[in-house]
């Protein structure tokens, strides 16, 4: 297991790389963080989400800086209203520039095997789960809330790559950014229901019970869980140990807003074969 993302800050704008990914050559990779974009308050200023009040040129012109920094074409961005499920989006050259469609289909993963074409998933404490298939060059990108959690959407995320790009699990190299951790997920007894549902035993190391009927829930221990138990060796996984909720002057966390917030994006994107 490796721990931590790299901090980067280019141009004035402040974003997460993943450095096992990034030292294979094979792909750029980016986590936004709240800073360096042009939104104003009280979604300053680097906000990704177009449902949030923000003026459309606000994110647009945020994009543009992220992808400049972060090495990508930020207008080729594919990505999809989310709706914490765990359906699988295989993106093509003709998805190129989903994520600003008036009106976008609904997907809370995608994979590709499409050179520098921009593939991400929009987080504001929700656990973000990124995919790089070392061998057969496709990418990966999930996002899992509770909801998302519980129905193992980055497990679905590996599925459709092994179905699509034949990916073996053990080539594949994964990471969990930045999400609301164990401190801070304090919930009603529907969520550890929901992932001992799921995981059975396995989950119960993942909850804490606080009292009154409430529960401390880990989501992005549950989130390694499932990448274990899909195949991916331990030592390919990359973990953050940050917490948004902890850290809200960093990053976007509905939590702590009361959902008064901007929004972060995970995005991926995979190299030319001969960039690499």
């Amino acid at each position: 297991m490796r721990y931590g993302f790299k901090m980067n800050k280019i141009n004035g704008v402040t974003f997460l790389s993943v450095p096992s990914f990034d030292e294979t050559g094979l792909c750029r990779t980016c986590f936004s963080t709240r800073l360096g974009g042009v939104s104003k308050e009280p979604l300053a200023s680097m906000n990704l989400g177009f449902g949030r009040g923000d003026k459309k040129e606000n994110v647009l012109e945020n994009y543009r800086l992220l992808g400049k920094a972060a090495g990508f074409d930020g207008l080729k961005t594919v990505a999809f209203s989310q709706v914490h499920g765990s359906d699988v989006f295989l993106a093509t050259e003709k998805d190129s520039g989903e994520a600003f469609l008036p009106k976008k289909r609904e997907f809370d993963a995608i994979i590709t095997s499409v050179p520098n074409l921009p593939i991400a998933t929009y987080h504001a404490d929700c656990t973000p789960i990124f995919l790089l298939d070392t061998k057969n060059h496709a990418i990966g990108v999930a996002h899992a809330g509770w909801k998302g959690t519980a129905l193992k959407t980055p497990g679905a995320a590996i599925a459709e790559m092994i179905k699509n790009f034949s990916t073996e699990p053990e080539n594949i190299l994964a990471a969990i950014g930045p999400a609301i951790g164990k401190c801070c997920f304090e919930t009603h007894s529907d969520v550890p229901d929901a992932m001992l549902s799921t995981y059975g035993a396995d989950a119960k190391d993942y909850i804490t019970a606080k009292g009154g009927g409430k529960f401390f829930v880990d989501l992005p221990g549950l989130n390694l869980q499932t990448l274990l138990n899909a195949g991916i060796p331990e030592d390919n996984i990359t973990v953050s140990e940050e917490c948004t909720c902890c850290k809200s002057d960093l990053y976007w966390s509905h939590r702590k807003t009361g959902g008064i917030r901007g929004t972060m994006a995970a995005v991926i994107v995979l190299n030319e074969r001969g960039n690499m």
